[in-house]
């Protein structure tokens, strides 16, 4: 089930869409060309979790759900697409309305894929989609401030402080600045939190070549900072996703000397950006991981089962899954003392196997 939703960008060609399908398997159409068309994408990427399996075979479950992330791949942001016309309402808007982005920049080099610049240069491609981000979040800044600026010109005392705020964070923007390391960002109001784009947490992937591109790959992370930079073999993974048998897998990731694949590691990489926690369910129908923000109290995970359990919440019945696996059953568990009950308020912990109990 998925807990969240990630816009995927980047410039045409740097490879979003297979990188999109080589976490996804949706097996969307790639252009080897500079598309001009908008487009979205939509699909779901598990997240790898080895507790899923050690728990199905503890409690006899039929049936296993890993954690997962939704992924939106928009058409290549063309230079421009920030500021007005051009692209921004088709695609920008979806991606406004996205958890967090996964920017996926070129590391590979192919006379067959053409670049929009005639050339392969990680840092300067980050850049331009960057500043571009910059651009859309200057003019939705833009347009708010009139908006208050009319506001506190008919005595609206409130918009006065807002537009302030506003007005010291489109000069930072205006230096070169993302929204993420605006000094007041907490206190933003939540539709500006909402819109920005440069305020929206960010992974970058480098999409390499087989041989993994290691120097241009080093010269990304320099660019990213303390952002996280992942190198996937864009291409390669995405055949990968397409292999259903196990053996076939297992051969075709022996040819370049892999154990696994290494796409499912941007699905990691986005659960540690966002800072979220898997708890689960378990029974012999199935064993299901959930996601929560680190932080949340019982209801609140009870919502992600069903808004009812939250609802109609008693009490928690919890077990850490390591404890549930090495008592190999619930009631040795309980014999051991491991297994706890746990009001509202209580903090669920990355890895609780929780049993719900509620009214109706």
């Amino acid at each position: 089930m998925a807990s969240l939703e990630i816009g995927i960008i980047g410039l045409p060609n740097s490879g979003k869409t297979t990188i999109f399908n080589a976490l996804t398997g949706a097996g969307a159409t790639v252009q080897p060309f500079a598309a001009s068309e908008v487009s979205v994408n939509t699909g779901i990427a598990p997240v790898p979790d080895e507790r899923l399996a050690a728990l199905a075979q503890v409690e006899g479950s039929q049936k296993l759900v890993p954690p997962s992330i939704q992924l939106v791949d928009v058409a290549g942001l063309q230079r421009g697409a920030g500021r007005d016309g051009g692209l921004s309402g088709e695609f920008l808007q979806a991606l406004r309305a996205a958890d967090a982005l996964i920017h996926v920049v070129r590391t590979f080099h192919d006379d067959t894929v053409f670049h929009v610049d005639g050339r392969v240069d990680p840092v300067a491609d980050a850049e331009g989609v960057d500043l571009e981000l910059l651009f859309a979040d200057g003019i939705l800044l833009a347009k708010r401030l009139e908006r208050l600026e009319r506001a506190v010109k008919v005595g609206q005392k409130e918009a006065k402080a807002e537009a302030d705020l506003l007005a010291e964070l489109a000069a930072h923007l205006d230096a070169g600045a993302t929204a993420r390391t605006f000094p007041k960002r907490g206190e933003l109001p939540a539709e500006v939190v909402l819109e920005l784009l440069t305020l929206k947490p960010m992974l970058y992937v480098a999409n390499t070549s087989e041989s993994g591109d290691d120097e241009l790959v080093a010269a990304l992370r320099g660019y990213a900072g303390d952002a996280e930079v992942v190198a996937v073999a864009g291409r390669f993974e995405a055949e990968l996703a397409e292999i259903e048998d196990p053996e076939e897998r297992a051969l075709f990731l022996a040819e370049i000397g892999q154990e696994e694949a290494s796409a499912p590691r941007v699905a990691a990489a986005a659960f540690r950006m966002l800072d979220l926690i898997t708890f689960f369910t378990a029974g012999p129908k199935d064993v299901t991981a959930w996601t929560v923000r680190r932080g949340a109290n019982a209801v609140e995970a009870s919502g992600k089962i069903h808004t009812d359990i939250a609802r109609g919440f008693i009490r928690a019945e919890v077990i850490g899954a390591d404890d549930l696996v090495r008592a190999g059953s619930r009631a040795e568990a309980t014999k051991l003392g491991q297994l706890r009950v746990e009001g509202k308020d209580y903090v669920v912990q990355d890895g609780d196997v929780l049993n719900v109990r509620f009214n109706v």
